[in-house]
């Protein structure tokens, strides 16, 4: 076969191969930064985009075959195809998966680049021997110029694509995706031209150009494509170390740039702030210099060796200023590393002094009068508990005879006069080991502890009562009724131990002023007799005779129903109505909470699915569920398959939930409570804020509402503080909130002027029966 020499190119054909690898440098970009973003089946779809990319690649080669005038035999073509496609696959899936990497070590770079260059000349060499088997004559010295010229454009190449596909700003990006797209497929295009030349001749007589020439343009392609990701790489750089500093130098929180061995590199502008200290004189300095005190350095240090392990936690400590105050601050350390070297550790230290001093106010709040700055009734609760474990103690329960009296004669204002001086008298009699505390009104308590005998104490306040007192220049004498409860004697149960001493308090009452009465258990109301209680509440459940009853919950600014709380109710067959405070603890004592509970959810159901068949638009129904319930393993696979059993949707129902929730297995119930999130259950917190713990927790808790216990909306001008902080931060926590014992105008009035606007309560309606509610859903369905 006679085969005519090559001797140059066809510069149009050359142009259209130069324009489609353009074009497929553009693809590999942008199918690269897709890869980038997608999350599920990458993989999949960098095999696609490999896929498609080697096909552009095998069709610029149509070009270069017919560009170069030399015969080819199509006998070939199925097997030209099919190995040049598999090669380039290869090379392309290799080169997108290492794009996908935010920093790869020199290895990974030199074996991909490597690779690719590797996979392209065999491609080449391997299509243009199918093609032009006769006319090949390999030239060894420009096929080694050619290898080192496809390695260099693959180490551009893949420098490139990793730089843009880790770029989140796209701005930033554009300029330089589009140029080194261009120049990038322009060092491609050379490509096959350089291989061609190294297995061919060349005319003869042609001249030394004739060889040079695809090499030069090689040669001049590469060198402009080698600027491209050296400036870009220069631009990334800048951005970063800019992005680095703007996040040090702005951030609102002092921030301490510290070495291996504690000592500080350098600080931000509030780090001076904070501590008192110029730059020049906290750098240098080990950061254990500025904290407060022996127990503090040794924790510090622990916290810090657990830093550089690799830990990242929250740490509360206090810092020692300049002039030697103290500021309590929240700390948070992570390593700084380097080419997975840790090189130091950057501690972004919060100042958390006034955040302290407001838990500790909300914590007084919560834990004492705000009239009298006793103990309340919550304090009392929380040291009797604590005490349960250890001792024995007497509970003194006082009401003060005729005190309302007082208050109707002389208005509200000078009755809260007198308690106050009440409360100072009894600190002053009872002895200092013991607790004072007022309940509310004119009643209070005081736990007797530490040796003291609760007749002694009680013999005091009725001498010190006997003398009047003085508010106002006028005299009052005023007597006091007192009963007194003893634990372990009388119960081990402090609810009743309350109770109990409630029950002797007003049997002194009976007996004439100024007297105490000790409790016996004659006093307890034999007709409620708690175990007779017991085994009629089982039957009650078993018998499927207990009702609900709904109380609605109202929008204050525009008076409409947004939902309703299901509340159990037991009407006994000879003692009426039995209130749910005597039967609920029965229930739970017994362990009937659960079936009770579960009763009460279906029979909610049942009615919920019986209005929705009459057209109702039913509002959202919350039922109330115990700690206990939350021990059952079973208890979300209940609520899924009740509410699937009833045909109703999770969206229809909120579980109400006490405090106390949030402080016994936290992790598992927090896991249940999301598990009924996601079914579309809301979860409510139940009078909120009667327990401090609560407020270190509730950003943990998988919640949507806080319900503001009726103790603080009772005397709501006097806990106006901390209804206000209630609401605030639930509001900066996303959470929804209600207010619970709303009863007069002037309530909600301050409620919604606190922000609060969804509330509950006897100012608009006590619980209703069902058909009662429903004809309220009814009359307001008509109104819309």
């Amino acid at each position: 076969m006679d085969i005519p020499h090559m001797y140059i190119f066809d510069l149009n054909n050359i142009a259209l191969t130069v324009v489609f690898l353009i074009i497929s440098s553009i693809m590999a970009v942008e199918f690269s930064r897709q890869i980038k973003k997608t999350v599920e089946r990458k993989r999949r779809k960098m095999v696609l985009y490999s896929l498609l990319l080697a096909l552009t690649f095998l069709l610029t080669h149509i070009f270069v075959i017919i560009s170069a005038g030399v015969p080819f035999s199509t006998s070939n073509f199925y097997l030209f195809f099919l190995i040049f496609y598999g090669i380039c696959g290869i090379g392309s899936y290799s080169a997108l998966s290492l794009a996908q990497r935010d920093i790869a070590n020199t290895a990974q770079y030199v074996f991909t680049s490597l690779l690719i260059a590797v996979s392209i000349m065999a491609a080449e060499y391997t299509a243009f021997y199918i093609i032009f088997r006769e006319a090949i004559k390999i030239h060894p010295i420009l096929s080694v110029l050619s290898f080192l010229m496809i390695l260099v454009t693959s180490f551009s190449l893949i420098r490139f694509l990793m730089q843009i596909t880790n770029e989140d700003i796209y701005e930033f990006v554009k300029k330089y995706k589009y140029t080194g797209s261009v120049l990038g497929g322009m060092a491609m295009g050379g490509i096959p031209y350089i291989v061609l030349t190294s297995m061919m001749d060349v005319t003869d007589g042609s001249g030394i150009h004739s060889y040079l020439a695809p090499f030069a343009y090689m040669a001049m392609a590469n060198l402009l494509f080698m600027l491209v990701p050296d400036l870009f790489g220069e631009k990334l750089i800048m951005k970063n170390v800019q992005s680095h500093l703007s996040l040090f130098t702005h951030n609102p929180d002092s921030v301490f740039r510290v070495d291996l061995q504690g000592y500080i590199l350098n600080v931000n502008k509030e780090a001076v702030e904070l501590t008192g200290y110029m730059a020049n004189e906290l750098a240098g300095l080990h950061f254990i210099d500025l904290i407060g005190g022996s127990e503090e350095e040794k924790k510090i240090r622990k916290y810090f060796m657990k830093v550089l392990s690799g830990e990242t936690k929250l740490i509360e400590t206090t810092l020692k200023r300049a002039d030697s105050t103290y500021a309590d601050v929240r700390i948070t350390a992570v390593r700084i590393i380097v080419k997975n070297t840790t090189v130091g550790v950057f501690g972004i230290v919060r100042d958390i002094t006034e955040q302290k001093k407001a838990d500790k106010m909300i914590e007084y709040l919560a834990y004492h009068d705000e009239l009298t700055n006793l103990p309340n009734r919550r304090n009392l609760e929380k040291v009797m508990a604590a005490l349960i474990k250890d001792e024995g103690f007497s509970l003194i329960y006082l009401d003060f005879d005729r005190f309302k009296r007082i208050n109707d004669t002389f208005g509200h204002s000078f009755g809260d006069k007198i308690l106050v001086e009440i409360g100072r008298k009894l600190s002053e009699v009872v002895p200092e080991e013991c607790l004072v505390a007022r309940i509310g009104g004119d009643e209070f308590a005081i736990l007797v502890t530490g040796g003291n005998k609760p007749d002694g104490v009680a013999t005091k306040i009725v001498q010190a009562f006997q003398s009047p007192l003085f508010a106002e220049g006028m005299e009052f004498l005023i007597t006091a009724s007192i009963g007194i409860s003893r634990y372990p004697e009388d119960t081990d149960s402090l609810e009743l131990l309350l109770k109990f001493a409630d029950m002797a308090m007003y049997k002194a009452k009976e007996n004439g002023a100024n007297h105490f009465q000790f409790f016996d258990q004659s006093m307890v109301d034999h007709n409620l007799n708690k175990f007779e209680l017991e085994n009629e509440l089982r039957s009650a459940i078993n018998s499927d005779s207990l009702t609900v009853f709904y109380q609605p919950k109202y929008n204050a600014a525009t008076n409409e129903i947004t939902g309703a709380e299901a509340l159990a109710r037991w009407k006994h067959a000879r003692h009426g109505m039995i209130p749910p405070g005597v039967f609920i603890p029965i229930a739970e004592e017994a362990n009937l909470i659960v079936p009770l509970e579960r009763l009460i959810i279906r029979k909610v159901f049942s009615q919920l699915v019986q209005w929705k068949g009459q057209g109702y638009e039913v509002p959202r129904t919350s039922i109330n569920i115990s700690i206990i319930h939350f021990y059952q393993e079973d208890f979300v696979k209940f609520m899924r398959h009740t509410l699937k059993e009833y045909g109703l949707y999770g969206e229809l129902i909120e579980i109400e939930v006490t405090e106390s929730i949030m402080i016994k297995k936290e992790d598992s119930i927090n896991a249940q409570l999301q598990a009924l999130r996601e079914i579309g259950i809301e979860v409510s917190i139940d009078d909120f804020g009667t327990g401090y713990s609560s407020l270190s927790y509730l950003s943990k808790l998988s919640v949507d509402r806080l319900k503001i216990d009726q103790s603080f909306i009772s005397h709501s001008q006097e806990n106006r503080e901390i209804i206000s902080t209630i609401v605030s931060m639930a509001t900066n926590l996303k959470l929804k909130v209600i207010a619970e014992g709303v009863e007069t105008e002037s309530q909600i009035d301050l409620l919604k002027s606190l922000g609060c606007q969804e509330v509950q309560g006897y100012f608009y309606s006590p619980p209703l029966p069902s058909n009662e509610y429903e004809v309220m859903m009814n009359r307001e369905l008509q109104e819309t």
